[in-house]
């Protein structure tokens, strides 16, 4: 799934209430370990059929070493077999998530033997990624593919739909510092503003997949502004 940086993402983990047959206790325990890009928003909630039962759970939040991590102790032997179980909860995409791939892998374990409490089996990792991209401009001299321009100004924009209707706006792309977030704006006077280093580079960061357009805004003293 592509993000922008600030976005929520919703993560959903479903089974079944296992066949406890001959179990005296049994054991079903998710654990989910989020990557730093992901901001854990502790709110995990947990259905059986349509009925919520999060307050019957055991639910450890890692506080100290890992605060993006968390394990949920299901009672399953207090509901009906075969009963759909639902686990949800949410995550914000920060700032360390720009260009880098991020993910969850929960992992389930589960009791394998009824003489035998101790045993249990543990599944393989279900990894969820999510990702956001960057747009990188280098900016040369015309005529030259190694002499670099420094002070170039440029903001940046994409096209988007009104509602209910088929025309576009453009919506420039805006850091939220305080938020760490990518936002929108329709007000040109309030996009952020990337201007090119002594290397004749700069970077949007934080972005979902789309089509987005550059737009020069100042040149460079003694050049002239791009016209497309």
């Amino acid at each position: 799934e592509s993000v922008d940086v600030g976005e929520i993402v919703t993560y959903t983990i479903t089974g079944k209430v296992p066949d406890y047959t001959g179990f005296t206790t049994y054991t079903y325990l998710i654990t989910d370990t989020m990557s730093e890009g992901l901001t854990f928003q502790k709110n995990v909630k947990v259905t059986v059929g349509d009925t919520d039962v999060t307050s019957a759970c055991t639910i450890t939040y890692d506080k100290d070493g890992n605060a993006n991590k968390f394990t949920v102790s299901i009672p399953v032997q207090s509901y009906t077999i075969g009963a759909e179980i639902k686990v949800t909860y949410t995550a914000v995409v920060n700032e360390k998530a720009v260009a880098k791939i991020e993910n969850n892998a929960a992992t389930l374990t589960y009791s394998n033997d009824p003489t035998d409490t101790s045993k249990t089996t543990t599944t393989p990792e279900d990894k969820e990624t999510v990702y956001s991209a960057k747009v990188v401009i280098n900016k040369y001299v015309k005529g030259s593919d190694t002499e670099k321009l420094a002070d170039a100004e440029f903001v940046l924009y994409k096209e988007v739909k009104t509602d209910g209707s088929n025309t576009t706006t453009k919506s420039y792309y805006k850091w939220n510092e305080t938020d760490k977030k990518v936002e929108g704006t329709t007000d040109k006077a309030q996009a952020t503003v990337k201007i090119t280093n002594d290397k004749g580079a700069a970077s949007f960061d934080g972005l979902k997949d789309g089509t987005y357009y550059l737009e020069e805004i100042k040149a460079p003293a003694g050049y002239n502004l791009l016209k497309g």
